[in-house]
């Protein structure tokens, strides 16, 4: 397709003057319900119940959803991802112009994109870690919400129709499953491991020593023990500080299980695996530096690879979020280095705009210094080959990731506890809440057991699914993700919103049936956010915004130049605080001249990879 245009510096349009007018109305649209597939937060999902949901959802909702299988965990299990985006719209470069150079006959040659691969992106996950499932259920809710209100809210249906939503509720699908049908908690990637030489593996994990159905703990007279009994209620165990002197019997207080193969450890198979949020390339050390789980090299365990393909299949992906548990704070870059590394504007957008609105959204914090922060360690690394960090550094998006829940902030329904309150003021007030809302089933009364290792002691306590880490099921459950959901509702308002203002062809000489004729486009962005984050076109596997004239190449002949032009990154509508200069360079007009033959048709084509593709068609007058 010989087509071409000359460029010409066109018109620059300032920002709105109040920065978050362009999608406030998103965030202030009232709620409704439309085809609504059931679905409660009064228990976890589990890997099972969730694979369950998310196949309904998209039988029900065929026209916004696509579910995606992108790998399988080391035990088999498939990793889903729910596309979340209007499936009748939208278009792609690869529509109009074709590959350059093409594989051999007989080779598969590339995947056709799909028609949401040309909006801008959103990423969220769940569970990287298996024993944090709070984040599936808050993938879960948000899934519900957007598939549900697409029908009767104006703000849901303008967010699905112009981006594309991309939920893993579930990265670690061992994990999970292990962690919530089978009770033994399990942080890492499933590995095979067979510890005590009996040929069989993965089967060490916390054994069932009274034989009641449920993990728990044990709690035994230790004079080095670090925990007392609550003075209030013996039920309760107190941990002490560092060099907490009392006069009260010391204890302490393991998970239930036993030494299996007599090697002084419990329970290691399950504590063995790949910690897969730090399996991925970027400032990635293996175990024998400083630090475990990090895999024998990036991407080593089969859920970060997954991941990693996915993402640098779907490079449209410009908002990315993860959730963990717990401690009630949303982690932004960096994990591995200091601010320094972070483009100053990028630093802004995270902390003075999204960081800001995350805040708001905590009324009842009493530190807000702590909901918004880097992991980086003042001054050493938090981590390394940590999700977060590849994300923003290497894939160039604003990569987010939040610990879920906290005990001392969001727990409700629970009388007689205050927000503020010690930790054993709180199990108290969960002990008499359980028993009511609950039926007793999160924790075990303490008996007299003989353990096989440690000897005379008690097992009891919180049953470890349900109590842990993860948000109470329930009424604190939905707490956190309805605030989880504002969060990614103002967050999805910040996308780029490209279009063509104008475009129109104008026939300067006709002689003999051929036409020299100028083609002239106006293109802009009035989403709130540019198209790339501050570096993100100089990153591997990225490219710059970019404008095609496309047309017969028989009939339509360039008269200088090229088929496309580089627009470079269409800025945003936003005004960056503390950031001179913006919003500037978030609208272009380009003219190619070309002769043509006869009437035929012509398209221009904006694509932009993290900001959309457009198409118009101009008749020749």
């Amino acid at each position: 397709m010989n087509v071409a245009f000359f460029p010409r510096s066109g018109p620059r349009r300032c920002g709105i003057p109040a920065a978050l007018a362009a999608f406030a109305i998103l965030i202030a649209a009232p709620s409704a319900t439309a085809q609504r597939v059931p679905i409660t937060f009064d228990d976890y999902h589990g890997y099972d119940g969730t694979v369950d949901y998310l196949r309904r959802v998209a039988r029900a909702h065929s026209d916004i959803t696509e579910l995606l299988e992108i790998g399988r965990s080391n035990q088999g299990r498939p990793i889903y991802v729910l596309v979340i985006s209007r499936m009748d719209n939208g278009t792609t470069i690869d529509r109009y112009v074709e590959l350059r150079n093409p594989r051999a006959e007989g080779v598969d040659n590339v995947t056709p994109m799909k028609s949401w691969d040309g909006k801008p992106g959103f990423w969220i996950d769940g569970a990287t870690h298996g024993n944090e499932y709070t984040g599936t259920e808050v993938s879960l809710y948000i899934i519900d919400k957007l598939v549900s209100g697409y029908a009767s809210d104006p703000a849901i249906k303008a967010l699905i129709d112009a981006n594309t939503f991309y939920v893993c509720p579930i990265v670690n699908p061992d994990g999970v499953y292990n962690s919530v049908q089978r009770g033994i908690s399990q942080r890492q990637n499933s590995m095979d491991v067979d510890d005590d030489g009996d040929g069989q593996v993965n089967e060490d994990g916390p054994d069932d020593l009274n034989g009641d159905g449920k993990f728990t703990s044990f709690r035994y007279l230790d004079p080095e023990g670090r925990w007392v009994m609550d003075p209030q209620d013996p039920r309760v165990m107190v941990q002490l500080g560092p060099d907490e002197k009392t006069d009260r019997p010391r204890y302490s207080v393991v998970p239930e299980d036993k030494d299996n193969d007599g090697d002084g450890k419990r329970g290691e198979d399950s504590e063995r695996g790949i910690d897969v949020n730090r399996n991925y390339p970027e400032g990635w050390a293996d175990d024998d530096l400083e630090q475990r789980g990090s895999g024998y090299y990036p991407s080593s365990a089969p859920e970060s690879h997954a991941i990693l393909e996915f993402f640098t299949d779907h490079t449209n992906i410009l908002m990315v979020q993860s959730y963990h548990t717990s401690g009630g704070f949303t982690y932004r870059p960096f994990a591995r280095w200091p601010d320094r590394q972070i483009h100053p504007k990028d630093l802004a957008v995270f902390d003075k705009v999204m960081g800001q609105r995350y805040v708001e959204l905590h009324p009842d914090e009493e530190d807000p210094a702590r909901l918004w922060r880097p992991p980086y360690r003042g001054d050493r690394p938090y981590g390394y080959g940590i999700f977060l960090d590849w994300a923003y550094a290497q894939f160039g998006a604003y990569a987010m990731s939040t610990e879920l829940w906290s005990w001392s902030r969001d727990t409700r329904g629970l009388p007689g506890y205050n927000a503020g309150d010690d930790r054993a003021a709180w199990e108290r007030a969960l002990l008499a809440h359980q028993e009511t809302a609950f039926g007793g089933k999160l924790f075990v009364p303490w008996r007299r057991y003989n353990h096989p290792d440690l000897g005379e002691g008690e097992i009891g306590g919180w049953v470890s699914t349900h109590v842990g880490g993860n948000a109470l099921p329930g009424a604190s459950l939905e707490h956190v993700a309805d605030v989880h959901w504002q969060f990614e509702l103002f967050k999805a308002g910040l996308l780029p919103k490209l279009a063509m203002t104008e475009a129109k062809a104008e026939t300067l000489s006709n002689s003999g049936g051929t036409r020299i004729v100028k083609v002239t486009a106006t293109v802009a962005n009035s989403g709130p956010l540019a198209t790339h984050v501050a570096r993100g076109t100089e990153l591997a596997g990225n490219r710059p915004d970019a404008i095609w004239l496309v047309g017969d190449r028989d009939r339509v002949k360039l008269l200088e130049g090229g088929a496309w032009h580089n627009l470079g990154v269409l800025e945003g509508t936003l005004e960056i605080p503390g950031i001179e200069g913006t919003p500037a360079g978030n609208t272009r007009e380009v003219t190619w001249l070309v002769s043509v033959e006869g009437n035929p048709s012509l398209k221009v084509v904006l694509t932009s990879q993290k900001g959309g593709t457009h198409v118009r068609e101009v008749p020749v007058r």
